[in-house]
């Protein structure tokens, strides 16, 4: 077994919590092995990354134990583990004959899923959501594209691209664990009331249902506009509103509200100014819809 120990600076990792990535011979846990468990561990203020390769089949096994004691009493932090990785781990360990583990974990594509609904995305694949942090991996020039790494997964005589690859997940997952924050101050808007955040937006026919959290309590209100309705309970702000779809342009499709509060559309797309935009294709525009909200709230309270 080749093992690995490298000091990381951490930014936002936990010590009751681990990065966990592995690399395996292929996606079927019932026959494919495990070939490299990585992980990034903080204790006493300073964080490692640690690697573990096995050099073939005979050496999993010790992998899997390495896994068990390693996540014991952390919380496991993934991208796409909950999908992917930890269920291989488990399949792996029923092979042997032990138990499957549930381990408290947080699966960041998960949690990042739902703003895909708001902000354009490359893709959803870990090397292109870590360019959002600024992370730019230096994977070996031809392994930039995973599958050139196969022949090397199934071989395992030249580790390092592996390795190296593996590293690179770790360090993205790490430098991602905040990355909700970023997303959730673009959702924000200040108003006079308090700090608004946008959570939800669905559209169900021609209402458009838009779901906020106040950062201070409200008081429980009840009102109705021209064409949306406001409902405030707590810290929770709902707004049912009154929307049209049609086509926007030559190549997009979309809602559009009734701009009674003629506010400025902040959009690339050109519309008449009687209109205010709130979704563009399948992405809802959360600038617009922040605006609105403000506007609808401080109109009423």
């Amino acid at each position: 077994m080749i093992t690995l120990k490298k000091r990381y600076e951490d930014k936002n990792l936990k010590e009751d919590e681990i990065i966990l990535d592995i690399e395996t011979t292929g996606l079927d846990s019932s026959i494919d092995s495990l070939v490299l468990l990585g992980t990034i561990e903080k204790n006493n203020n300073k964080a490692y990354i640690y690697q573990y390769f096995a050099q073939d089949d005979s050496e999993e096994l010790r992998l899997l134990d390495i896994y068990k004691k390693k996540i014991s009493e952390k919380k496991v932090i993934t991208y796409n583990g909950e999908t992917f990785d930890i269920p291989f781990l488990n399949n792996r360990l029923i092979k042997y004959k032990d138990f499957p583990l549930i381990p408290q974990s947080l699966d960041l594509l998960k949690l990042i899923r739902p703003y895909n609904k708001f902000f354009d995305f490359e893709s959803l694949k870990l090397n292109d959501i870590e360019k959002l942090v600024g992370f730019y991996r230096n994977d070996p020039s031809r392994y930039k594209t995973f599958s050139k790494l196969t022949n090397d997964l199934k071989k395992r005589t030249n580790p390092y691209p592996i390795m190296k690859h593996n590293e690179n997940d770790l360090i993205a997952t790490e430098k991602i664990l905040d990355i909700r924050r970023t997303f959730d101050d673009k959702l924000s808007i200040e108003s006079t009331l308090s700090p608004i955040n946008l959570i939800t937006c669905n559209i169900n026919n021609d209402v458009a249902r838009f779901t906020l959290r106040s950062k201070n309590l409200l008081d429980e209100s009840y009102f109705t506009g021209q064409n949306y309705e406001l409902i405030i309970k707590d810290d929770l702000i709902i707004i049912n509103l009154q929307v049209l779809y049609g086509i926007l342009n030559e190549n997009m499709r979309g809602y559009v509200s009734i701009n009674n509060f003629k506010l400025d559309n902040k959009s690339t797309i050109n519309i008449d100014e009687h209109f205010l935009i709130i979704r563009e294709n399948f992405k809802y525009n959360y600038k617009n819809i922040l605006s609105l909200a403000k506007k609808i709230i401080e109109n009423h309270l």
